[in-house]
């Protein structure tokens, strides 16, 4: 009879380990809103991250702190502390606010000496690590942790402990700009129901004020219209679980829907992997704010992937831009699921804008002629000569505000 073969399990690499940890702990954070529990979460997944931690502290040193946060869940004991208060003074904290990061050495069980404080980073014998958050120049908190003495913090501990620092920092600041939101902005009671979930904000203002309103209906009106998708979308989803890919997609696209909104924007339709966005206002007007949102957006997409890097695969945007006189206003849709409100711009300005995003290659933002007529006196254009789309009769001269591509 033979011998069933023993089951050897493979130690998980530091890229693998950072990666599960950082994933683990955007989870947690995601379906979190209370900037206390944030902070709950951070602190107590770094007892998780270093086992051998006996103490994991979030010390809030920012003056504003007391207006963000409530007292959390001290990890000594089973009350609430003011963190922004506690072990404020102490020495290791105190020399992290002035260095990048503090650490003290263990001293020997027989050596009575106090422990040594520096901002260097020994090869071993490291039992406190004090790691400051900051603001640009402003601190926040510091992440202060102890171990045992006898087992004392290794540099991949370190390194671990800094991914959840930048968590923390990323949470904190979160936390004081919805504060000041918050505070400076009155909370409209009214609820607008199935209508919230299909209608751009500019159409909820109108519903709130009059929901027999006009400018519902459906009126012939000059818009920029931008289209985006996520270029390798399917091998995103192939390779990563669900949770993973619905993570990817929200990360980038809840900065892509905040660019949209500042540049009074509105997304009506996503799918997936794309978006729809209708700018109106006067021809210069909505032509600006279009191209202006493609390139924060193009901005913030290199800057989201240097966030992850080594963690996913980069993702690339491709962006199409349309301008002209499009039927703009409501849309209802009946089915056996109900009735589906929604707010469109439709025609071939829309068509053309769509082409355009889907002929884009390896982040190109592709122009229509008339969007790149409105601003080519505002910005540098590069000239693709002309291209020929489905369903549109005449070959189109297309304008980018990418070089290359």
């Amino acid at each position: 009879m033979k011998s069933r073969g023993t089951i050897t399990h493979k130690e998980p690499t530091l890229y693998e380990q950072r990666f599960e940890n950082l994933f683990r702990v955007a989870k947690k954070m995601t379906s979190c809103l209370n900037i206390s529990e944030i902070l709950e979460i951070i602190r107590d997944e770094v007892k998780i991250t270093v086992p051998h931690a006996e103490e994991a502290c979030l010390i809030l040193v920012d003056p504003d702190a007391i207006n963000y946060t409530r007292p959390l869940h001290c990890t000594m004991k089973r009350e609430q502390i003011n963190c922004h208060q506690c072990k404020r003074g102490k020495r290791i904290v105190q020399e992290a606010l002035k260095k990048p990061v503090a650490v003290s050495m263990c001293t020997l069980p027989q050596d009575n000496s106090a422990p040594q404080i520096t901002d260097k980073w020994p090869t071993e014998n490291v039992c406190e690590v004090a790691m400051p958050i900051y603001d640009r120049a402003t601190p926040l908190a510091v992440l202060n942790v102890v171990t045992r003495r006898d087992c004392p913090l290794r540099e991949e501990d370190m390194i671990l402990l800094n991914d959840l620092v930048e968590l923390a920092t990323n949470a904190i600041l979160n936390a004081k700009s919805y504060t000041t939101m918050a505070r400076d902005k009155l909370t409209l009671e009214r609820i607008l129901g199935h209508i919230r979930t299909f209608v751009p904000e500019t159409v909820q203002r109108i519903i709130e004020k009059n929901p027999d309103a006009p400018e519902l209906d459906r009126v012939e009106r000059d818009v920029s219209i931008l289209f985006l998708d996520l270029a390798d979308y399917t091998r995103i989803s192939e390779f990563f679980t669900s949770d993973k890919v619905s993570f990817i997609v929200e990360k980038y696209f809840s900065s892509y829907l905040d660019v949209i909104y500042t540049k009074e924007g509105d997304v009506n339709e996503t799918a997936g992997d794309g978006l729809m966005a209708i700018f109106q206002g006067t021809e210069e007007t909505n032509a600006l704010n279009a191209v202006a949102a493609a390139l924060e957006i193009r901005r913030r997409t290199i800057e989201i992937n240097e966030e992850l890097r080594g963690l996913f695969f980069p993702v690339v945007v491709n962006m199409g831009i349309n301008s002209g006189v499009a039927s703009v206003g409501m849309s209802k849709f009946s089915g056996s699921a109900g009735t589906r409100t929604t707010f469109t711009a439709s025609g071939s300005v829309t068509n053309l804008a769509a082409r355009l995003a889907a002929a884009a290659k390896d982040g190109d933002i592709l122009l229509g002629p008339e969007t790149a007529l409105r601003i080519r006196n505002k910005t540098t254009l590069f000239d693709r000569g002309y291209m020929h789309f489905k369903n549109v009769q005449q070959e189109v001269h297309v304008y980018s505000l990418v070089p290359g591509g």
